[in-house]
């Protein structure tokens, strides 16, 4: 399976448990003749394999699917339990993500979910609007059938979830679809700079205010892959900053409006 068809491996609109996190306790049965449980010793033999690394890639992957919001207070028994880490282990994740400044850990160790400031979406909006108008240039050079039909399946997807006013997901398979163009590009270097970046703004915690800015953002989705059916770079590049300096617009709109909500103490 291509990277540019995750998205059809979890259903629309319901929330995403990092399957990364289950893979530690699974065992061979048929080797091992074990039943279904698994035993606490092998348990702390699959702890000590994580890496705090890699509890830092799932953790982000939370961040980066919705699952763990901005503003949100981490809550570590949960998250041990669920994925059968130690709170030493997920301490250790923990700090690697505070050096990315996308979580905060508080004096009272307890850890927050860091919501991106105004200054850090203006710094870094255009750099990530150049970033994928790039790829938008290079994928609508290489783009091949295939591809482009499963672009054009995900844009009728879009319009079923605009008529369904179902939000979340419509963002899900707007993000889908950029990172589809994004392997099309086939630049890893690129992917992975647009991918930091966009986590650092936490991209998908926008969210639209009315119906009609709604429709707008759809009509230039439509655009979008009007410039891949044409092979049309720079119709592309001049639809997705629009689009992105749109999407900047809305996140801001967010800070403002969690800022004004911690001054009339209604967030924590």
């Amino acid at each position: 399976m291509r990277p540019s068809e995750r998205w059809r491996d979890y259903p629309i609109g319901e929330k995403r448990s990092s399957e990364f996190f289950m893979n530690y306790q699974k065992i061979d049965l048929k080797r091992d003749k074990q039943p279904a449980v698994v035993p606490s010793s092998r348990k702390r033999a699959i702890e000590r394999q994580a890496s705090p690394d890699e509890l830092a890639g799932r953790l982000r992957d939370m961040i980066t699917q919705g699952e763990l919001q901005p503003g949100m207070r981490i809550n570590a028994p949960r998250l041990c339990s669920r994925t059968g880490v130690s709170r030493a282990q997920l301490r250790e994740a923990l700090k690697i993500l505070a050096t990315e400044d996308l979580v905060q850990l508080m004096p009272n160790r307890s850890v927050v979910v860091r919501r991106a400031t105004d200054d850090v979406i203006n710094e870094l909006t255009p750099i990530v609007g150049a970033l994928a108008a790039l790829a938008g240039r290079i994928a609508c050079a290489r783009i091949e059938d295939d591809a482009l039909a499963e672009l054009e399946s995900m844009h009728k997807r879009l319009l079923q979830l605009f008529d369904e006013r179902n939000e979340r997901s419509y963002m899900e398979v707007e993000n889908a679809f950029l990172a589809t163009v994004f392997t099309v590009a086939r630049n890893k270097t690129l992917t992975k700079c647009y991918e930091t970046l966009t986590v650092k703004l936490q991209w998908q915690s926008a969210c639209y205010g009315s119906v009609s800015e709604w429709r707008q953002t759809f009509e230039v989705n439509r655009q979008l892959l009007y410039a891949l059916q044409m092979r049309d770079g720079e119709l592309w590049a001049l639809v997705l900053y629009r689009h992105v300096l749109h999407r900047a617009a809305l996140l801001l709109r967010g800070t403002n409006v969690f800022a004004n909500d911690r001054a009339l103490g209604l967030s924590g």
